[in-house]
């Protein structure tokens, strides 16, 4: 999960290609966050991840079994 969408998944795909592995696909969501300048607001996307969020995830992965 990702308070603001940024690239999180840049350094997990650098190890994956230095150990000549492929990956298949990457999922994210919004996710609660109080890190920083965000606790002083109280956070941001409160209710996430939700049950819209973990249907997409479900969903993410049906497709990877399915390859």
């Amino acid at each position: 999960t990702y308070g603001i969408k940024g690239n999180y998944t840049k350094e997990i795909e650098q190890i994956i290609t230095e150990k000549s592995c492929r990956l298949i696909g990457t999922y994210g969501c919004r996710g609660f966050d109080t890190f920083g300048p965000f606790k002083l607001i109280g956070g941001i996307a409160k209710g996430h991840p939700n049950e819209s969020d973990v249907k997409g995830a479900i969903e993410f992965f049906r497709k990877i079994v399915e390859k």
